[in-house]
C-alpha cells in the first residue's frame, strides 16, 4: 500500500472554501487504498479530510509533535499516531513514510511543509512526487515565484518540474499514478 503525506492548513475558517474538494480527495484516494500520513488534526482542512476518509475506510497515520498532542487538536481516531519530540522530526518523519505528497491550502505552517520537501528535492535527496491541488486558484503564486527565481537564476528550467498544480482531485488521482505508475479509479462525481 502506498503511503501519501498530505499537509493541509488546521484553520476552521477556511473549510467553506475548500471542503468539497477535500473530501472528493479523500474518497479518491480511499478507494484507490491509498494510505494517508498527515498531522494527525481534526481541524481544518486536515479533519475534513480525515473525518471524510476514515468514513470511506482508508488508513490513517497521523504525526504530531508531543506539545499539540491534545485531544482538542489529535483526530482520534488514527489507525495509529506517532507522537515525536518537536515540529522539525515530526516533518522529517512524515516524510520518511511518504511514498509521495499533496498539499492542499493552508497557512505558513503548510508552506513550511511544501518548501520543506521542495528543497530537498531540488538537491535530489528525494525524487518522490509532490502536487499542490489548486482549488480556487491558490497555488498560483507558487508558479509566480519559481518564474521569478527562474528570472533572476536562482534556479534553473528543469526546477520547474519539483512539483505539479493540478487544478482538481480527478486530475490529480490521474497524475498521482501516472508518477507512481499505478492504475488508479477516478470517477467524476
Amino acid at each position: 500500500m502506498k503511503r501519501i503525506c498530505i499537509f493541509a492548513g488546521s484553520s476552521d475558517e477556511a473549510i467553506p472554501f475548500f471542503k468539497d474538494d477535500v473530501e472528493r480527495l479523500a474518497v479518491l484516494l480511499a478507494e484507490n487504498k491509498f494510505s494517508i500520513v498527515y498531522g494527525a488534526g481534526k481541524v481544518g482542512l486536515m479533519g475534513v479530510l480525515a473525518r471524510k476518509y476514515r468514513e470511506c475506510g482508508g488508513t490513517l497515520v497521523g504525526v504530531v509533535p508531543h506539545y499539540l498532542n491534545c485531544s482538542s487538536l489529535v483526530y482520534e481516531h488514527c489507525d495509529e499516531l506517532i507522537v515525536t519530540k518537536d515540529f522539525h522530526d515530526r516533518k522529517e518523519t512524515m516524510e520518511n513514510l511518504s511514498d509521495a505528497f499533496i498539499v492542499l491550502p493552508g497557512g505558513m505552517g503548510t508552506m513550511d511543509e511544501l518548501l520543506n520537501v521542495l528543497a530537498p528535492k531540488q538537491l535530489k535527496y528525494h525524487q518522490k512526487p509532490v502536487f499542490l491541488l489548486n482549488t480556487d486558484n491558490f497555488f498560483d503564486f507558487m508558479n509566480y515565484m519559481l518564474e521569478k527565481m527562474l528570472r533572476y537564476c536562482f534556479i534553473h528550467s528543469g526546477h520547474k518540474h519539483l512539483y505539479q498544480c493540478v487544478d482538481t482531485p480527478e486530475e490529480l488521482i490521474g497524475e498521482l499514478g501516472k508518477s507512481l505508475s499505478l492504475s488508479l479509479r477516478v470517477v467524476d462525481e
